[in-house]
C-alpha cells in the first residue's frame, strides 16, 4: 500500500469537534470567511497558502479547505465538492498576473509563484493554448526573493495581494497579463481559482450552511469588508471594493462548475493530470 493511501486511511475517522477550517489569508477570501468564527466560535480557521491547504486537509489539519480546484484532480484521497460557495472571475482578476520584460509570445521560461497550484496550472494551459508555447516553469518564493540582491526574474506569475501592493512592477514590466482575462477571452467561461473541499468521509454538520449564510451575509457588505480590510492588506479602499463585487465572484454555478470541467480538460491534454474524475458533491449525513 503505498503513501498516499495510507495517509488516506490514517484519516479515516469522523472529523473531531470543533471542525476546523481551512483559508487563505488574502484579501479574495474575506467574503467567504469574514466573521465566521465569531459567528459560531465552536469553529477553527486556520489559514494557509493556496498550495498548503490540501496537505492541511489530507494530514487532518482541517475538516474542510478552500483549495485550488487543481487539488480536486490531483489529490490522491477521493474528495467531495461542499457546494457552499469558492472564488471564481469573469474577466479581469487583478491578483493572478504575468509580469514580463519580453514579449510574452517570445518567452520560454517563467518563475512563478509558488503559493498557488492553481494559478501556475493556469499559466501553462494559457501559454500553451494561447501561444501554443510549453513554457519552463521555475519555482519562485517572493518572500525569500524579496531579501535577495540577485536581479528579479525576467517573466514572473504573481498572485495575491503583493500583485496590487508591489507597485513598481507596472514599470519594471511592461508586458502583462492577467490569467483570468486570459482564460475568459480563451473560454467565454469564468474561471473557478478556489472551491470548498472536504474527504470524502467527512461529516461537516451544518457547517456547509454555515458557510452558505456567511457568504451570502459577506456579500451584502462588502462595503464595509473593504473599509476594515483593505488597511490590513494594503490596499486602496476603493479598489478593494472593487474587487471583491466586479473582478470576483463567490457564487459557483453552472457556468463555473463547466469551467472548472474544462480546465481539468486541459490540464489533461497537457499531461498535468491524471484523466479527470467527475465532479462529486458533498451530501449531508442522516
Amino acid at each position: 500500500m503505498d503513501h498516499a493511501q495510507n495517509q488516506c486511511n490514517d484519516f479515516h475517522s469522523p472529523s473531531p469537534t470543533p471542525l476546523r477550517v481551512g483559508c487563505v489569508s488574502y484579501l479574495n477570501a474575506k467574503p467567504l470567511i469574514a466573521g465566521l468564527a465569531e459567528s459560531h466560535p465552536q469553529l477553527q480557521v486556520r489559514c494557509d497558502v493556496p498550495s498548503g491547504l490540501l496537505t492541511d486537509l489530507l494530514t487532518g489539519q482541517v475538516d474542510i479547505a478552500l483549495c485550488p480546484v487543481v487539488d480536486y484532480y490531483r489529490s490522491h484521497c477521493p474528495l467531495k465538492i461542499v457546494p457552499c460557495g469558492g472564488i471564481s472571475s469573469k474577466g479581469h482578476t487583478l491578483t493572478v498576473c504575468l509580469f514580463s520584460r519580453t514579449p510574452i509570445e517570445e518567452l520560454t521560461e517563467i518563475h512563478a509563484d509558488t503559493d498557488s497550484h492553481t494559478s501556475v496550472n493556469l499559466l501553462r494551459v494559457i501559454m500553451a493554448k494561447r501561444y501554443q508555447r510549453a513554457v519552463k516553469i521555475i519555482p519562485y518564493d517572493t518572500r525569500c526573493d524579496q531579501t535577495s540582491s540577485k536581479p528579479a526574474p525576467d517573466a514572473m506569475l504573481l498572485i495575491g495581494d503583493k500583485v496590487v501592493t508591489s507597485s513598481p512592477l507596472a514599470v519594471q514590466y511592461p508586458y502583462q497579463l492577467d490569467m483570468g482575462q486570459a482564460w475568459t477571452q480563451l473560454t467565454h467561461l469564468p474561471f473557478m481559482f478556489a472551491i470548498w473541499l472536504a474527504k470524502e468521509d467527512a461529516n461537516l454538520g451544518e457547517l456547509p450552511l454555515w458557510l452558505a449564510e456567511n457568504r451570502k451575509h459577506n456579500q451584502a457588505r462588502c462595503a464595509e469588508l473593504a473599509r476594515e480590510f483593505a488597511p490590513q492588506h494594503g490596499w486602496p479602499q476603493r479598489l478593494a471594493y472593487e474587487y471583491l463585487t466586479e473582478n470576483l465572484h463567490y457564487e459557483v454555478g453552472d457556468n463555473e462548475l463547466q469551467a472548472m470541467e474544462l480546465f481539468a480538460q486541459y490540464l489533461h491534454e497537457l499531461n498535468l493530470i491524471d484523466k479527470p474524475c467527475p465532479l462529486a458533491f458533498y451530501t449531508q449525513r442522516v
